[in-house]
C-alpha cells in the first residue's frame, strides 16, 4: 500500500502536476491522520470497555461481601435480643432484693458475659478496591460515597463498640474472679455490686450494639439496592 501511494507520488511529480501532488500530499496527510484518530478511538473503547468490566467485578463483589454482612446482622439481632432478656430477668431480681438471686449459679452469668456477638463484616472487595486504587472505576460517585460510608464509618463505629462488649466480658470474667461452678451465696458479697454493675453496663452497650445493628442493616440494604440499580445500567 506503501509503495502504490508513494508511486502515485512520483507520477504526479515527474507530470509536473504540482498543484494536484500537493493536494495528494494533503489528502494523504488527512488519511493517516483519520487512521490515528481511528485507532485511537478503538483503543480508547476497548479501555472504557475493561473498565466498565473491572467496575461490574468490583461492585458485584462488594454486594456479595454486603449480603453475607446481612445475614450476620440477622443472626446478631436476636442473639443479642436473647441475651438482653436474660439480662432484664437479672436486673430485676437484684433490684427487688429477690432471694430467688442466690439460686442463680455462676454458669448462667459466664454465659451472658462469654461470647458478645460482635460484628466483624467482610471486606474483601471493597479492601481491593482501594488498595489497588481503584475507586476511579466506580462511575456514579454517589454510590462510591455510600460505599465508603458504610465500610470507613459505619463498620468502624459498630466495630468499636463490639470492642467495648469485649472489654467488658473480659473484665467479667478475669477482674471479677468469677467461678462458674459456684453459686451467688458463695460469692464475696464486697465485689457483689461491682458485679452487676459490670453486668449492668454490658446490658446498654448490648442495647447499644443492636440498635446500631439494626441502623447499619438498613444503611447495607440501601447500598446493595442501589448497587443492583448501578449493574442494571451495564
Amino acid at each position: 500500500m506503501i509503495k502504490f501511494f508513494r508511486k502515485i507520488r512520483q507520477n504526479l511529480l515527474s507530470e509536473g502536476k504540482t498543484g494536484k501532488y500537493i493536494k495528494y500530499a494533503i489528502g494523504e496527510i488527512l488519511l493517516v491522520v483519520i487512521g490515528i484518530l481511528i485507532a485511537l478511538s478503538i483503543n480508547n473503547w476497548n479501555e472504557e470497555r475493561k473498565n466498565r468490566l473491572k467496575e461490574a467485578v468490583y461492585l458485584e463483589g462488594i454486594k456479595t461481601d454486603l449480603t453475607n454482612d446481612i445475614r450476620y446482622i440477622d443472626f446478631l439481632i436476636p442473639f443479642n435480643n436473647r441475651r438482653l432478656k436474660k439480662y432484664a430477668r437479672l436486673d430485676s431480681l437484684v433490684l427487688l432484693k429477690s432471694d430467688k438471686i442466690f439460686e442463680i449459679e455462676f454458669s448462667e452469668i459466664f454465659k451472658l458475659s462469654e461470647q458478645t456477638g460482635t460484628f466483624y463484616p467482610r471486606s474483601g472487595a471493597y479492601s481491593s478496591l482501594i488498595s489497588e486504587n481503584s475507586a476511579g472505576l466506580i462511575q456514579n460517585k454517589e454510590l462510591l460515597s455510600n460505599i465508603k460510608n458504610v465500610y470507613d464509618i459505619q463498620y468502624v463505629r459498630a466495630s468499636l463498640l463490639g470492642q467495648e462488649l469485649d472489654d467488658i466480658s473480659t473484665k467479667i470474667k478475669w477482674e471479677r474472679r468469677l467461678d462458674f461452678r459456684q453459686k451467688l451465696e458463695g460469692y464475696n458479697l464486697e465485689d457483689y455490686d461491682a458485679l452487676f454493675a459490670d453486668l449492668g453496663e454490658m446490658d446498654r452497650n448490648i442495647n447499644k450494639f443492636t440498635n446500631r445493628m439494626n441502623g447499619l442493616k438498613k444503611r447495607i440494604n440501601e447500598c446493595i439496592e442501589n448497587i443492583d440499580i448501578e449493574l442494571d445500567k451495564k
